[in-house]
């Protein structure tokens, strides 16, 4: 070190002094400074025991010894000189003088060195110095001069700087030796954190612009002859803008304090530590904080091991009125520099706050987007190797919103206990007052269930109120099996579901009846979801049944669905009075196979609605529902009606209707009860007045269809094409 080497020529100069001192009797004679130049240590020594050897009977006023280069490996001192003055009196002056200095990073700045010490004097095995200046030739420590001062016996030594002048700041630093115990103390104020990033720019730290920033710090620094064993920082940071890891994490305006406590003890530190952020902004990608009134802290307390070996004894992170999380016992080895077993306590004050700061920007462009959540959690969580191994949970006042209406729920109280291993049998749970699954409302209903490894296991069956009636929940499973898909069994029923406040919910037209039906199994396998058995609707006083359903893609953006569906004799006078299409007496039946959507939009089916041969019941036809149909078929019967003596009944009797289509590719292939010489009968009439209806259109567009249809569901008026 050069620090040692310029020490050492000191050490020679002061002894040379403490010679003169004591061997020099005359003290009115006075001798003008002896120079003596010289190549290196070793001449400066045998300068100084000429000077000896040749002054004894002389009292000298002063000395003084230049050194024309002293220098090492990495570092070179060039025009050193040494002087000392006022032999005669009882305290001398000292002084030191480096005219050239070549110094390593992060001190190649320095230049110059000129020490001065007003007040100095050795005797009695002491050397004390009052009243030091010096100056440095520096940009970074500028050439102000500074005050110092030291003293130094056998037993115990003290060193002192004042009001060096760095980075834009200043910096004091006092230094105490005492037997075999040292300790240095070095403060700080408006220290520039710029400046100092500069210097330390060979070290590869990773902050690529500080542009601003001042520190100001309390460091004690306490050890022996061995080793340090003792550190204690107290450090304040004002208005800190930095950017690091390539925009990863930014800083604006911030303040930051930091109190560390580190003791060295049988090889091993120990530490406790707390940084609080007191203003400013920060971001650490993707989240984004603005803190004003609550500090954001984070305490600390651990070991670190001569191998480099961390275990945290306890840590903390508590943003007051958001979150707190405690963490303890976790070991870190220096090997692999992940954490091994670790334990987590989460406790989240306001949901929605944390969920604005600390989920959003997470889930940004993704299916979880526009997902908001309210109320407390608290949580133990066990990580290893930062992969979960088993969570105990609470929520109270819960609500889960979706801004894009796939589900919601609201003042929910749960339990939700998780474990990796497949014996754990902890039971969980969750309550709630509303419930919602896309546009399907639920009442307040309660879930017991078994979370384990890779399975949801419902624990009891289950009752939930339903638009006005139950659906039972009977058995519900749930594995994640090694594809990364889940296998998802239920069993069930629904009874007595208002059909009504179904179709309100779903907004279509309002419909009268229930839905009932018991589920003997859904399996859900392959993206896939296969409800075995049907369900069975009781509508205008007739009846539905859905079959073969099934449902791909479910969360995904292409969904795809398959069903069958028997129509059984349902009254065409509810039905026609709901859709106000014009009147029809009479009852009808029919089918829907092969249903096929994609993005519930219909790509192929095959369908069938008319009068079942054996319905006795009375058939009678409104005039403007034979206009209605007639424009659905491009039927003429509308013409008959508006020019001809029809026009004056009501309605009509028929024997027959009936309607059908093939969808394929877009088109529907067109059918009705019967052919006739020129397209088919639609309406094929019967009694008195009676009238046909006739479709000349063997296939349309799907689209130009449902817009027809659209046309005699929402309107009065008719547009006969």
């Amino acid at each position: 070190m050069w620090l040692l080497s310029v020490t050492e020529v000191i050490a020679i100069f002061l002894q040379v002094y403490f010679q003169l001192k004591n061997k020099t009797r005359c003290a009115d004679k006075l001798i003008n400074h002896k120079r003596c130049t010289v190549l290196g240590l070793a001449q400066a020594t045998c300068c100084f025991i000429l000077l000896l050897l040749t002054q004894t009977v002389v009292a000298l006023e002063g000395v003084s010894i230049n050194v024309e280069q002293i220098s090492s490996n990495d570092w070179q001192l060039n025009d050193v000189s040494f002087s000392l003055f006022d032999f005669h009196n009882q305290t001398q002056q000292f002084a030191a003088s480096i005219r050239h200095i070549q110094l390593p990073e992060p001190f190649s700045d320095i230049k110059f060195l000129d020490i001065q010490c007003l007040s100095f004097s050795w005797q009695d095995e002491k050397i004390d110095c009052h009243k030091g200046k010096a100056t440095l030739k520096s940009e970074i420590f500028h050439s102000v001069p500074f005050a110092f001062s030291f003293f130094i016996t056998q037993k115990q030594s003290r060193f002192t700087i004042k009001n060096l002048k760095f980075a834009k700041g200043s910096l004091s630093l006092s230094a105490k030796q005492e037997g075999e115990s040292w300790s240095v103390d070095v403060k700080s104020q408006g220290v520039q954190l710029k400046t100092i990033l500069a210097l330390l720019s060979g070290f590869e730290i990773p902050i690529e612009d500080s542009s601003n920033g001042h520190i100001n710090a309390d460091i004690r620094l306490k050890g022996n002859n061995k080793e340090l064993n003792k550190v204690v920082v107290k450090a304040r940071i004002n208005q800190l803008s930095l950017q690091a890891n390539q925009g990863q994490i930014a800083t604006e305006s911030l303040n930051l304090e930091l109190d560390l406590v580190a003791r060295f003890n049988k090889g091993v530190w120990q530490w406790q530590a707390t940084k609080q952020i007191k203003q400013g902004e920060l971001y650490i990608a993707p989240v984004y904080l603005d803190i004003k009134d609550k500090s954001l802290s984070l305490k600390t307390k651990g070991l670190w091991g001569e191998q480099g070996d961390i275990a945290i004894q306890q840590a903390q992170i508590i943003h007051p009125g958001v979150v707190k999380i405690s963490t303890e016992s976790i070991i870190i080895p220096r090997a692999t520099m992940s954490p091994g077993i670790s334990h987590l306590a989460v406790d989240i004050e306001d949901l929605e706050h944390f969920t604005a700061l600390y989920i959003a920007p997470f889930i940004e462009q993704t299916e979880f987007e526009g997902i908001n959540l309210k109320g407390q959690l608290q949580a133990e969580i066990e990580l290893e190797n930062y992969e979960l191994k088993q969570l105990v949970s609470r929520f109270e006042n819960f609500t889960l919103i979706d801004e894009h209406k796939r589900f919601a729920i609201e003042n929910a109280d749960a339990e939700i206990n998780w474990s990796v291993n497949s014996d754990f049998n902890m039971s969980s749970f969750i309550r709630w007052n509303k419930l919602q699954v896309g546009a399907i409302p639920t009442e307040a209903g309660e879930l017991k269930f078994v979370a384990n490894n890779k399975n949801i296991r419902l624990l009891e069956q289950s009752s939930i109120s339903l638009l006005g009636g139950i659906f039972d929940i009977k058995q519900f499973n749930w594995q994640h099996n090694a594809d990364d898909e889940p296998i998802v069994y239920f069993e069930g029923g629904i009874n007595n579901v208002s059909l009504e406040k179904l179709s309100y919910a779903l907004d279509w037209t309002p419909l009268s009846g229930n839905i009932s039906g018991y589920i003997p199994g859904v399996d859900y396998k392959n993206n896939t979801l296969t409800v075995k058995g049907g369900l069975k609707v009781n509508a205008f006083d007739g009846t539905i049944r859905i079959n073969k359903l099934a449902l791909s893609g479910l969360f995904t953006d292409f969904s795809k669905f398959y069903m069958d569906m028997e129509i059984d004799k349902l009254d065409l006078h509810a039905l026609t009075q709901k859709f106000k299409m014009g009147e029809i007496e009479g009852r009808v039946s029919g089918f829907i196979n092969n249903l096929y959507l994609e993005n519930w939009q219909p790509i192929t089916f095959y369908a069938w609605l008319g009068t079942p041969e054996d319905d006795d019941s009375r058939h009678r036809i409104s005039q403007k529902a034979i206009e209605n149909i007639a424009s659905i078929g491009g039927g003429g019967a509308a013409d008959v009606i508006s020019k001809g003596f029809l026009r004056f009944f009501d309605t009509f009797g028929y024997d027959q209707l009936g309607f059908g289509c093939y969808l394929n590719q877009g088109v529907c292939q067109l059918m009705g009860v019967q052919a006739a010489e020129q397209g088919y009968y639609i309406i094929k009439g019967g009694g008195i007045p009676r009238i046909d209806v006739i479709g000349y259109n063997p296939q349309v567009d799907w689209n130009i269809l449902m817009q027809r249809l659209s046309r005699i569901i929402t309107t009065e008026e008719v547009l006969i094409e």
